[in-house]
């Protein structure tokens, strides 16, 4: 049932997503080795621009990132297995539920890292604000993908799963009716 498959761009996003988060957990979890200097920092060079604007991607003491960067890699597996069951095609509303969940996950995690980082809750140390345009270039846009794309994946696919819950929900009521 097409009503059931996970949006295109869904599993590219949930693709894209996995290799980027990747990325930045391995940044996080080589450090210091991945930092300015490091042995490693050569393959994580746009980094360097990045910890400008968030000094708190560098601090090694900072548990807080290293448990995002731990989630990341959760959230690297359940894409995985989420774009395996689509493309298997077997599980189809499994599959649009585990996106669903992901992309929760994305959000939520996102939206609590600009809330740590912020003024908000204190944390207004992590995040260079001397600077506004690398306040924006740098910190703001690139992490507002990861709250704006999941929200959409998060409409679109709880969209489907809420078709898919009317539609069984109708098929009931007519086969009840004979």
């Amino acid at each position: 049932m097409a009503g059931r498959n996970l949006p295109f761009w869904v599993a590219v996003w949930l693709g894209i997503s996995s290799v980027v988060c990747t990325i930045d957990a391995l940044f996080i979890i080589l450090r210091p080795h991945t930092l300015p200097g490091g042995k490693w920092n050569y393959l994580f060079a746009p980094y360097n621009l990045y910890i400008q604007a968030d000094p708190g991607y560098k601090d090694l003491k900072d548990a807080f990132v290293v448990g995002q960067s731990l989630m990341n890699l959760v959230e690297v597996c359940l894409n995985v297995i989420t774009v395996i069951m689509h493309i298997g095609g077997k599980a189809q509303l499994t599959s649009l539920l585990l996106a669903f969940m992901v992309n929760t996950m994305t959000f939520s995690k996102t939206v609590l890292y600009f809330l740590i980082s912020s003024g908000l809750c204190g944390g207004h140390n992590y995040v260079s604000l001397s600077d506004w345009k690398k306040l924006i270039f740098l910190y703001i846009i690139p992490n507002g993908v990861w709250i704006v794309l999941p929200f959409l994946c998060m409409v679109a696919t709880g969209r489907k799963m809420l078709q898919c819950m009317e539609n069984d929900e109708t098929t009931a009521k007519k086969l009840k009716s004979r």
